[in-house]
């Protein structure tokens, strides 16, 4: 889904794009896997010169501690690629807060307090290199901070709060189904390209979603 394409641009692309908006000198990189449908998603990077990892398709937590190891990563922020509503403000003050060094984990995910397609987690490289060996779940190779959500006990781990996005925290900014998809291309459509992928999130959803 990641490369169906809204205004000539593949969803990919517009995330990288409101991403870059906060990452500021952190790079970007495009973390996918080795299976040969993704080689799509390489030539999306190489066209935009965006860096990229390629590694097991079944594994996302080895694939992101590889990820991390090759490009010598101290930290990073972990963004879903179906998210075209990204918050990059809300990002930028997740990321400056992780860098004042207090913490392991900064996330708006636990508990979850963000409406689906806002998730932002940004997390020390250390904490998943450290648990390289060690034998996780099925489910924990998906979603890889769960492993630490439930040891919670061992790791410093900050929930972002917003009470705008806590009030609509049920709600859901990504794209899932066909319909989600129509919808968020009708809103690109409708103020332009160039104009939505720049505006801010809240400005997006008031406007769209609520009406306010």
């Amino acid at each position: 889904k990641v490369l169906k394409k809204i205004l000539n641009k593949s969803l990919l692309e517009i995330v990288i794009l409101r991403v870059k908006k906060a990452s500021g000198k952190i790079p970007v990189i495009v973390n996918t896997s080795n299976k040969k449908s993704d080689d799509k998603i390489i030539q999306i990077c190489k066209k935009n010169k965006i860096k990229y990892f390629r590694g097991d398709l079944n594994n996302v937590f080895k694939r992101t501690i590889d990820c991390c190891k090759k490009f010598n990563l101290n930290s990073f922020v972990r963004i879903n690629a179906d998210r075209p509503f990204l918050d990059f403000k809300l990002m930028k003050k997740m990321i400056n807060l992780f860098l004042l060094g207090k913490y392991d984990i900064v996330t708006n995910q636990y508990p979850k307090t963000f409406p689906s397609g806002l998730a932002c987690e940004v997390a020390s490289s250390e904490i998943f290199i450290k648990k390289e060996k060690e034998k996780i779940t099925r489910d924990q190779k998906e979603h890889i901070f769960n492993f630490f959500y439930k040891n919670s006990r061992n790791y410093r781990i900050y929930n972002f709060k917003d009470i705008f996005y806590y009030k609509i925290k049920k709600q859901s900014f990504s794209i899932d189904t066909i319909k989600n998809f129509l919808r968020v291309q009708k809103i690109y459509e409708k103020y332009g390209f160039n104009v939505l992928v720049n505006m801010d999130t809240k400005k997006i959803i008031k406007r769209e979603f609520l009406k306010l």
